[in-house]
């Protein structure tokens, strides 16, 4: 079976359509999806979907949904598809050019706000987000905490350029200085220091990727996801740096993949002296936050 717009006059058929066809092909929740797509290239919220179901579906919008269910079944994540992913309660632009904001992300968010706020009670700070991506975590820093210094580094010239469209969608451009460079490079160039490190770098093992769903390794960039041969080669490289741009105190914290947690904590030990060591884990249960408050080391 193939979706051809021909096949969908009204809205009811096309919603059919699209059932059957993810169904056919086996794609993951195809009731939902087939209605999400087709809400999107009506414009339509749901409401206003299933009570104007048997109107006739306008050929632009019945071609879109059409492109769009191939897509979808030849593994185009559907954030791609839409361009938009929502995280800490506000919408982001998505390609893919840069890695989808995941729920677990927001964990991070959660512990910078929190941690800063119990260090710092509510005075400003100078917060650096390395490999910004969409800008989410930068984004939604500078939204959370208007009277932040925000700065967002990535050496992807394009995800930089979603990240600043975010920045601007959710009002928060004036709160960010945008730089393009590897890691901490741009700050130590710039002789910039800053009292909060923030990342979520690329920690799937090189020899890994191959392996991921085909969702993920087919459509999201190799880039955001390749942390080298044990994943754990961007930490090593942040953590070496942070010393020469860090202020005291200070807080570093990372995401990390599943099993990485003791390891990056043992790096920012090793580092950082007498740093207070904690993490955060996840819904079900998995470290995914590793954290240091650093109130006192060697040279500061």
């Amino acid at each position: 079976m193939n979706p051809e717009s021909n096949q969908m006059e009204t809205v009811a058929q096309a919603y059919h359509l699209g059932i059957r066809y993810l169904e056919e092909h086996q794609v993951e929740s195809p009731r939902f999806i087939s209605e999400l797509l087709l809400r999107t290239v009506l414009g339509w919220d749901r409401t206003r979907l299933f009570t104007r179901f048997h109107d006739p579906l306008p050929l632009e919008a019945a071609q879109r949904f059409a492109a769009w269910l191939k897509q979808r079944r030849e593994g185009t994540p559907v954030q791609y598809l839409l361009g938009e992913q929502e995280f800490f309660g506000r919408s982001f632009q998505v390609n893919p050019s840069v890695l989808i904001p995941r729920p677990e992300t927001e964990i991070l968010v959660e512990t910078v706000l929190r941690e800063a706020d119990r260090i710092w009670q509510g005075k400003p700070v100078t917060a650096v987000d390395l490999g910004t991506g969409s800008g989410a975590i930068a984004v939604t820093l500078a939204a959370e905490r208007p009277d932040w210094d925000v700065i967002a580094v990535d050496r992807s010239p394009t995800a930089l350029k979603v990240a600043q469209h975010n920045g601007e969608k959710n009002g928060t451009t004036d709160h960010i200085r945008w730089m393009q460079g590897d890691w901490l490079d741009p700050l130590r160039k710039l002789h910039i220091q800053v009292d909060l490190v923030v990342s979520n770098p690329p920690y799937i093992p090189a020899g890994e990727i191959p392996h991921l769903d085909a969702e993920v390794r087919n459509h999201e960039p190799w880039m955001a996801l390749d942390g080298g041969p044990d994943g754990l080669a961007p930490y090593r490289i942040i953590v070496k740096g942070i010393p020469a741009v860090l202020k005291n105190p200070g807080l570093v914290v990372f995401e990390v993949g599943e099993d990485q947690s003791e390891a990056v904590g043992k790096m920012l030990a090793k580092t950082f002296a007498g740093a207070q060591i904690f993490f955060a884990s996840d819904l079900a249960g998995r470290p995914r936050v590793v954290a240091a408050r650093i109130e006192e080391f060697p040279g500061k």
